[in-house]
C-alpha cells in the first residue's frame, strides 16, 4: 500500500483583536450551498467542507469580510 506523505508545519498564532460578535459554523449556515463567489459562501465551505485543525488560504475578499468582524485592541 502507498501512503501519501503530508508535509509538517508549526505555526504560531497572535490574536490581534476581539471579536465584535459570534461568527461560526452556526452563522453560515444560510450560505450552505451556495455557489456564488460571496466571502459568506466561500468560509462556509472551507469550515463545513473541508476538515479542521487544517491551514487554508482565503480570498482576499473574504479575508476583508472578517476584518470587518474584529475591533482593534
Amino acid at each position: 500500500m502507498r501512503y501519501r506523505r503530508q508535509a509538517c508545519v508549526s505555526i504560531t498564532v497572535t490574536r490581534t483583536a476581539l471579536a465584535k460578535r459570534a461568527f461560526g459554523r452556526e452563522q453560515l449556515k444560510p450560505w450552505r450551498g451556495v455557489t456564488d463567489g460571496s466571502p459568506q459562501a466561500e468560509l462556509d465551505f472551507k469550515f463545513t467542507r473541508q476538515a479542521t485543525n487544517k491551514i487554508g488560504g482565503i480570498s482576499e475578499e473574504a479575508g476583508r469580510f472578517l476584518g470587518r468582524l474584529f475591533r482593534t485592541k
